[in-house]
C-alpha cells in the first residue's frame, strides 16, 4: 500500500507546546470568580483521588494491562470535572476570553510553543497533506488562541530570501473539551460524532484514540496516519497510527511525563527506534510495521522530524511492509484488543 501524503495528528499541551496550559485555563476562571475554593485544593483531591487508585492497583506489566490502567482513570477525570464545576470557577467565561487570554499569553511567553511548530505542520500540510490536534484538555478556543498568535506564524526567510508562507490555522482540526461557561460555569467537550454520546468527554487515552479515529475517518483518500505524542494518554494513538512518534530525547532531558511514556513502552515491550532511522527505500527501517510487535519512533524535537526521510518515505511502504496491511486510524477499532487488522499489539 502506498500514500500519496501524510495527515499528521498531534497532541497539543506538552508536544506542541513546551508548557502547560492549566495554569492559563485556572487564571482565566479566577479572574471573574475570586471567591471560588482555591485551585491547590482542587488539584490535591485529584492527586489523592489518584494516589488511592495506583495503591490497590496491580502495577501493569503487559499493553493490555497498560491500556486497561489507563481507561481505570476515567472515574478519576470525571470526580475531578464534577468538583470543579461544582465550584462555578468558569462562570461567564465565554469562548472570545479563552481565545484572547492564549493569544495575550503566547505573545507574552507566558506559553511556549514547541520550536519548529509551524516548519513541521507546513510540511505535513504540502500538496494534499492535513492536519488535526487532539487533546484532553480545555479548550478549542484556547487551543486556536496559541495557534494563531504564535511568533513562528510571522514566517521565516527561507534559504532564497523569499518569506515562507505561514501555516492556515483554520485548517487545522482541532479536537479537544470546551469550556461553555454560563451561569454554571459548565465544561463539556466540543467534538462531534454520531457514533459517541454527547454527554461524553475526551478524558482518557482509549477517548483520545476514538477522536483521532473520527478525524481520520472523515478522510477518504490514502494518507499516511502520523500521530505525535508525549505522554501515556497518548499510548493508545500512537499504537494506532501508522506511524506513532514519541517526543523525548535522552532520559536526563525527558520531561516527568515523557519518562513514565518511555517506562510503560518499556514494560510492555514496546520497542522505539530513533526517526531519523527511517530510510528513503526499499528494504530500509520499515516506516510502516505489520508484525507482531509493534515498532514506534522518537525524536527529540519537531526539527529532528522535519530533516528525518518521514515526508518521502510514505511512497516505499507498499515495498517494505511484510504483509501488505497497514495498521492505521482509519480502520475499525474493536473494543476487545484495541488492535488494527495486521498488527497485533499484545
Amino acid at each position: 500500500m502506498s500514500f500519496h501524503s501524510i495527515h499528521l495528528v498531534l497532541d497539543f499541551d506538552g508536544t506542541l507546546t513546551t508548557t502547560s496550559t492549566l495554569p492559563l485555563i485556572h487564571k482565566i476562571g479566577y479572574r471573574l470568580n475570586p471567591s471560588c475554593p482555591s485551585w491547590q485544593s482542587l488539584s490535591q483531591a485529584y492527586i489523592d483521588d489518584y494516589d488511592r487508585l495506583k495503591s490497590t492497583s496491580v502495577k501493569p506489566t503487559t499493553l493490555s494491562q497498560e491500556l486497561k490502567w489507563l481507561e481505570s482513570l476515567r472515574a478519576i477525570e470525571h470526580r475531578s470535572i464534577a468538583r470543579v464545576e461544582a465550584t462555578n470557577v468558569f462562570r461567564n467565561v465565554t469562548k472570545d476570553m479563552m481565545h484572547s487570554a492564549a493569544v495575550k499569553a503566547v505573545r507574552n511567553r507566558e506559553i511556549e510553543m514547541r520550536p519548529g511548530w509551524e516548519k513541521l505542520l507546513r510540511k505535513a500540510m504540502d500538496g494534499e497533506g492535513k492536519v488535526g490536534v487532539v487533546s484532553v484538555g480545555w479548550s478549542v478556543d484556547l487551543i486556536r488562541g496559541c495557534l494563531s498568535a504564535s511568533p513562528d506564524r510571522v514566517g521565516a526567510a527561507g534559504q532564497d530570501g523569499n518569506l515562507e508562507k505561514g501555516v492556515e490555522v483554520a485548517l487545522i482540526d482541532v479536537r479537544a473539551n470546551n469550556i461553555l461557561g454560563g451561569e454554571e460555569g459548565e465544561m463539556d467537550r466540543s467534538w462531534e460524532a454520531a457514533s459517541v454520546d454527547h454527554k461524553n468527554r475526551i478524558l482518557t487515552a482509549e477517548d483520545k484514540l476514538k477522536v483521532m479515529t473520527d478525524v481520520v475517518g472523515r478522510d477518504d483518500s490514502r494518507r499516511l496516519v502520523v500521530y505525535v505524542g508525549d505522554t501515556t494518554t497518548d499510548l493508545e494513538c500512537l499504537l494506532h497510527a501508522d506511524v506513532g512518534i514519541c517526543l523525548g530525547g535522552e532520559p536526563a532531558e525527558m520531561t516527568g511525563e515523557q519518562q513514565e511514556l518511555r517506562e510503560t513502552l518499556n514494560r510492555a515491550g514496546v520497542d522505539r527506534r530513533w526517526i531519523g532511522d527511517i530510510k528513503e527505500g526499499p528494504g530500509e527501517v520499515p516506516l510502516v510495521q505489520s508484525t507482531n510487535r509493534k515498532v514506534l519512533w522518537w525524536a527529540k524535537d519537531f526539527d529532528e522530524i522535519c530533516q528525518s526521510a518521514l515526508f518521502g518515505a510514505g511512497k516505499y511502504v507498499g515495498d517494505i511492509e511484510q504483509d501488505g496491511s497497514s495498521c492505521t486510524a482509519k480502520t475499525e477499532v474493536t473494543s476487545a484488543n484495541h488492535s488494527c487488522p495486521g498488527s497485533t499489539l499484545v
